[in-house]
C-alpha cells in the first residue's frame, strides 16, 4: 500500500474553503482507516490539538467500527431467516452473531463490500468547531439505542476504566466496552462527553463528534496515579561515583586514564562500555577488552548515555521490581535508533537518539511494578482492539500514561529537555518541538520496529507524516528498512 494514498491536504484545503469532506465505504479496512487518521492528523494540527490525535483516532475507530458491526448484523439476521424486530429472534440472533462474527468482523467482510449498506463519514466546520458525523444506513431498534444511551449515561460516573469494566462490561453485543471507553475518553481529553450523540431516524443510524474548539481537560485523580506520582518525587539521586563520571565527561582536563579507573569500581558500568565499544555500531578492528580504549571508541557522548542508563537502572532495579526485558526491549530500540540515524545522515544526534533508545520505556517499570495486574489488563486490551499506543489506555485507566511517568522521572533527575521530551513523545511524533523531531522521530520509528516484532504493532500504524520525513513511500519500503535493521541487529548479537 503506497503511502501517497494517504495524503490528505487536499481535504484539508477544502475544509479550510468551508465545504465538507465525505468519505463513503462499504468496509472499514486499513486503507480507509489510515485515511481519515491522517485526515485527522492534519486537521488537529491545524487546531494545535495534535495531542489528541490518539485519542481520537481510537474514538472514531470505535464509532466506526460499531457502524459496521450494525451493518453486519442487519446481514447476518437476514441471512439467518431472523426477524431483527421480534424479540424472542431478537435474542437467538444475537447469541449467534455474538460467536459468530463479533470480534471477527472480518469474516463476513465480503458480504459487506457486496451489499448496499454503507457507511458514511463527513467532515465539516462548524462556529464551534469541527463536526465529524458517521452514518450507516441501518436503523438502531430503539431498545439498542436506549441501552446505548444508559451506558453512555452510567460511564460519566466514572473517571477510571477499570473501577466502570466490571460493573458496565455488556455482552450481549460486544459494544458495551467500546461505549465506555469512547465516554471516558471524551471525558478525560477535555473535548466533553456532550460532544457526542447517537440517534436514529428510523432508517439510517447517525452518531456525531464535535471537536470544539476550546478544550477545557479535566485533571483525572486516582489512587494508582497518586501513587505513582509519590513514588517518582521519592526517587533518589543517582550514586554518587556515576555523578562523579558524568562531571569528569564535561571536565576537559580529566584524562581518559581517571576516567577509566573510575568506571571500573563498577561492574555492570564495565560491562555496558565494553558490550557498546565491540558493537556493530562501532565496527572495531579487534576485539576490545581494555576500558580506556572502550572509552576512546564510543566517545564521551557516548559514554555518558551509558552513565544515564546505568544509574538510572540501578536505582529502578533496587526499588522497584527486576524487568530485564524492559531493559532488553530499551537497548534494541537504541541500537535501532543509532542505525537510523545514520542511515538518514542524521549524524549531529546519532548520540542523542542512542540515549533516548535506552531511556524510553523508564515510566513503564514503575507503572508495571504499581499495579501488573492492571497493566496486563490493558495490554491484552490494547491489542484485541488494535488501539495504536497503550497510553491511550493508561491515560483512561490510571489518569497517567508510562510516557508521562517518564516524563516525571527525567525532569526529577534533571534530565537533558531533549531526552525528557523524547521520553515523553515516543508514541506521540507528531507533537514534537521542531528543534527536537528528528530525534522523537528517529525514537518513535525504533520503538515502533521493535512493537512490530513483538506483534504489538503493525506496519499501517506508523505516522504517515513520520514516513514521508524520510522519503520512505510504501509499505515494502518500511519493511526492507526493517529488515535490513534487524538483520544488523542479530549480526551484532
Amino acid at each position: 500500500m503506497a503511502i501517497e494514498e494517504l495524503k490528505s491536504a487536499e481535504f484539508l484545503n477544502k475544509l479550510e474553503k468551508g465545504e465538507p469532506i465525505t468519505i463513503a465505504f462499504y468496509y472499514p479496512d486499513q486503507k480507509i482507516m489510515k485515511l481519515l487518521n491522517s485526515i485527522f492528523a492534519k486537521i488537529l494540527a491545524k487546531m494545535d490539538f495534535i495531542y489528541l490525535l490518539d485519542t481520537l483516532v481510537t474514538i472514531q475507530r470505535e464509532i466506526i467500527i460499531n457502524a459496521a458491526k450494525a451493518n453486519a448484523k442487519r446481514i447476518f439476521f437476514q441471512e439467518a431467516g431472523l426477524d431483527i424486530n421480534d424479540p424472542h429472534q431478537y435474542d437467538e440472533g444475537m447469541a449467534r452473531f455474538r460467536n459468530e462474527v463479533v470480534g471477527e468482523l472480518e469474516s463476513i467482510r465480503i458480504k459487506l463490500l457486496n451489499s448496499p449498506l454503507k457507511i458514511r463519514v463527513q467532515i465539516q466546520k462548524s462556529e464551534k468547531g469541527i463536526l465529524i458525523t458517521v452514518t450507516n444506513n441501518t436503523p438502531i431498534l430503539p431498545k439498542e439505542l436506549e441501552r446505548i444511551q444508559l451506558r453512555m449515561a452510567k460511564a460519566r460516573q466514572y473517571n477510571d476504566f477499570s473501577e466502570a469494566y466490571e460493573e458496565m462490561y455488556d455482552s450481549t453485543e460486544g459494544a458495551g466496552l467500546g461505549i465506555v471507553l469512547v465516554t471516558l475518553l471524551l471525558k478525560n481529553s477535555g473535548i466533553g462527553v456532550e460532544s457526542h450523540t447517537i440517534t436514529s431516524d428510523g432508517s439510517s443510524t447517525t452518531c456525531k463528534l464535535l471537536i470544539p474548539k476550546t478544550i477545557r481537560p479535566e485533571e483525572i485523580t486516582t489512587k494508582i496515579k497518586k501513587q505513582i506520582i509519590q513514588q517518582v518525587e521519592g526517587l533518589p539521586t543517582f550514586p554518587k561515583h556515576i555523578l562523579e563520571l558524568q562531571r569528569m565527561c564535561q571536565d576537559p582536563d580529566a584524562s581518559i586514564s581517571e576516567i577509566s579507573k573510575k568506571i571500573l569500581i563498577d561492574p555492570a558500568l564495565t560491562s555496558e562500555v565494553l558490550k557498546l565499544s565491540n558493537s556493530a555500531g562501532f565496527v572495531p578492528s579487534k576485539r576490545i577488552e581494555n576500558v580506556a580504549e572502550a572509552v576512546v571508541t564510543i566517545g564521551l557522548k557516548n559514554l555518558n548515555a551509558i552513565l544515564l542508563t546505568t544509574g538510572a537502572r540501578q536505582i529502578l532495579d533496587k526499588r522497584f521490581s527486576k524487568f530485564e526485558q524492559i531493559w532488553n526491549h530499551c537497548n534494541k530500540t537504541a541500537f535501532y535508533a543509532r542505525f537510523l540515524a545514520l542511515k538518514f545522515r542524521l549524524s549531529k544526534i546519532v548520540e542523542n537518539v542512542y540515549l533516548a533508545g535506552l531511556l524510553h520505556d523508564l515510566g513503564k517499570i514503575v507503572l508495571l511494578s504499581t499495579n501488573l495486574d492492571l497493566t496486563n489488563w490493558i495490554s491484552e486490551i490494547v491489542n484485541n482492539r488494535k488501539i495504536r499506543t497503550s497510553t491511550i489506555m493508561e491515560e483512561v485507566s490510571i489518569g497517567i500514561s508510562h510516557s508521562t511517568i517518564g516524563e516525571l522521572i527525567a525532569k526529577h533527575w534533571e534530565f537533558p529537555e531533549f531526552l525528557t521530551e523524547s521520553i515523553r513523545l515516543h508514541h506521540s511524533p507528531l507533537s514534537a518541538k521542531p528543534e527536537y523531531r528528528d530525534q522523537i522521530n528517529i525514537t518513535y520509528l525504533a520503538n515502533m520496529f521493535c512493537g512490530v516484532e513483538t506483534k504489538k504493532y503493525d506496519y499501517y500504524y506508523f505516522e504517515g507524516e513520520v514516513l514521508e520525513q524520510y522519503g520512505i513511500d510504501s509499505i515494502e519500503q518500511l519493511q526492507k528498512l526493517h529488515e535490513e535493521i534487524a538483520k544488523r541487529y542479530e549480526t551484532n548479537a
